[in-house]
């Protein structure tokens, strides 16, 4: 006999459990912590209980519910604790209030028409928008609805979501400076069209599109404009989002990328927390390409925190895990098995591992299809690497390609890693030539290092 739930799940309760990589054990020994330190008697609480309580069926009674606040530092509506009567007098949703704030603080108030369709003509998307154009009926609905004209629906959710998917399919090629401003203005209508919905389908439907938008926009400020604040923002507001959503996949991928802003600031102790989180909501059922993902996220970040046993045990659990059953979603488009290879081949240069590292980077530029300028410039620097102990000339012509690579499609990420071999390589006429060709691009695209 299938399960009678008396009430609806507690996302809220759930997510804030999983953003912090705790098991339903975990959360019953804090309880139990947090009762013992007040002086109250502890009356046995299981796991099984706060399952039944993320599920619905059964509600934390009162004296849980302010442990539940205090171990959490999060209100009661935060944490999925008030009853429908109590929701009704709320019309703006916590997710959607904490997502307003967070954009804010990008330093952009608010997005109106004028901006959004500007981000849009800056990278060529308003006619692959909608095919018609802004004569469009879809196109006048998500118009009427950004004017407070018209409610949002299912038409409008959908054109809101194409566009998400157009953007991240133009991250390879578009100049990164571009994008970003049509992404973030993206981010920014999806925050306004949340506010306009009070259907829960709809709004679980748009959530998911934003949290993909805001995801893209944090790529972009982090791995090409070398912005880790505001990428840091803008992964925030992708988890709220993905709370409202409800999709496990969707929110260990924005945790993992999260994971990169203190993996590359070398700080272990807060990456490690947020790949853990990532996690536990694979625990939720994820692909194998997403569940290999995660393990080279974690990988590169234990490679850079110098943890070489850690890495490579890492991409070892992602080489099994790529081959597993199980769906993937479309949007998990920036993953496969060359990149898995581009991760091993970092992984095994932070174990010493030269010859290693060299085969699978190999393999990795062997995959790559056209269009890929910003992951060949990552690989062939790496490839240096690897040749740079036992052969400086074959290095030096790897690095040059990378050079070549990064003039036809600049990625901060590629001059990054380019920067760090070349320092590692001896002085001579062909290696000055490089530099000279780096640091002129550097100054290009960096036009402040100039003044």
């Amino acid at each position: 006999m299938p399960t009678t739930h008396r009430h609806p799940p507690n996302r809220q309760l759930s997510w804030e459990r999983l953003q912090r990589g705790w098991s339903y054990e975990e959360l019953a020994e804090r309880i139990r912590v947090s009762m013992e330190r007040g002086g109250e008697t502890f009356t046995g609480l299981t796991a099984n209980t706060v399952r039944r309580w993320e599920t619905g069926e059964r509600w934390p009674e009162p004296r849980y519910r302010k442990h539940l606040v205090t171990i959490f530092n999060k209100s009661a509506s935060e944490l999925g604790l008030l009853t429908p009567e109590e929701l009704a007098m709320r019309p703006v949703s916590d997710v959607v209030r904490e997502i307003r704030r967070l954009l804010s603080m990008i330093g952009d108030e608010g997005i109106d028409r004028g901006t959004f369709l500007r981000g849009l003509l800056g990278v060529g998307l308003f006619g692959p928008l909608l095919t018609e154009g802004p004569d469009s009926p879809a196109w006048k609905r998500l118009e009427s609805v950004l004017d407070g004209r018209g409610n949002l629906d299912a038409d409008s959710v959908d054109a809101y979501a194409d566009v998400v998917t157009r953007q991240s399919a133009l991250y390879w090629s578009t100049p990164a400076a571009e994008l970003f401003e049509a992404s973030a203005a993206h981010t920014q209508l999806g925050v306004r069209l949340l506010r306009t919905s009070s259907s829960t389908d709809l709004r679980e439907r748009l959530a998911g599109a934003a949290a993909r938008s805001a995801l893209l926009t944090g790529r972009i400020a982090f791995f090409d404009l070398q912005q880790p604040v505001t990428a840091q923002r803008l992964f925030q507001t992708a988890i709220l989002a993905t709370r409202e959503c409800g999709d496990h996949a969707l929110a260990a991928a924005v945790l993992a990328h999260a994971a990169f802003v203190p993996g590359f600031a070398r700080d272990e102790a807060a990456a490690q927390g947020l790949i853990e989180a990532a996690f536990a909501h694979a625990w939720h059922g994820v692909g194998p390409l997403t569940r290999a993902w995660l393990h080279c996220v974690a990988s590169e970040i234990r490679a850079r925190c110098g943890d070489a046993k850690g890495c490579l045990r890492h991409i070892d659990r992602a080489d099994r895990a790529i081959d597993g059953t199980g769906d993937d979603p479309a949007w998990l488009d920036f993953f496969g098995r060359a990149r898995l290879d581009g991760f091993a081949g970092y992984s095994a240069l932070a174990a010493g591992e030269t010859t290693e590292a060299a085969r699978r980077l190999d393999r990795a530029l062997g995959a790559l299809g056209d269009g890929e300028g910003k992951q060949r410039s990552v690989l062939l620097a790496d490839l240096a690497a690897a040749h740079a102990g036992s052969d400086a000339d074959l290095a030096i012509a790897r690095l040059d390609e990378a050079v070549e690579a990064l003039t036809g499609a600049w990625y901060a990420t590629g001059y990054e890693r380019i920067d760090r071999v070349q320092r590692a390589l001896p002085d001579g006429r062909e290696m000055q030539t490089v530099r000279e060709r780096l640091h002129a691009l550097d100054r290009l695209h960096r036009p402040e290092l100039s003044a």
